[in-house]
């Protein structure tokens, strides 16, 4: 599976961001990125935003490159424990409908994720809506 980024912006943490990440400092930095994951064929398979408190990702920003949470995780020497998700079934929205090529109001997967590392801390906010 491979991944497009066609959005990252960075700035302070918005009051849903902040408290999905657990964010102590109001003025808390984060990275934001959209983007779309493919399958071997380069088909779209998922649209996904990504928010990650960069507090505890010191120097993300400036690179261009950002692996999957495992692998940062490990870059930066932190532990992951566990993730919680919520999966519901959604109308695509205008933006994920063009991005997945399906109608608008089509049905599609939202999985909400948080992934926190062994002690608690919360490290990724990730939606992702998937083609069913």
């Amino acid at each position: 599976m491979t991944s497009i980024e066609i959005a990252r912006t960075v700035g302070a943490a918005n009051l849903v961001e902040w408290a999905k990440l657990a964010l102590t400092t109001p003025q808390a930095r984060v990275l934001r990125m959209t983007r779309i994951r493919c399958d071997a064929a380069d088909h779209p398979l998922a649209f996904e935003e990504v928010v990650l408190p960069l507090g505890r990702f010191f120097g993300l920003a400036q690179n261009g490159d950002v692996p999957d949470i495992s692998e940062l995780a490990h870059r930066h020497g932190l532990l992951l424990g566990r993730a919680s998700e919520r999966v519901s079934i959604v109308p695509a929205t205008k933006d994920v409908a063009m991005h997945l090529g399906i109608p608008v109001a089509g049905n599609v997967l939202k999985v909400d994720r948080v992934v926190e590392t062994a002690d608690g801390e919360p490290v990724e906010w990730r939606v992702t809506f998937r083609k069913i």
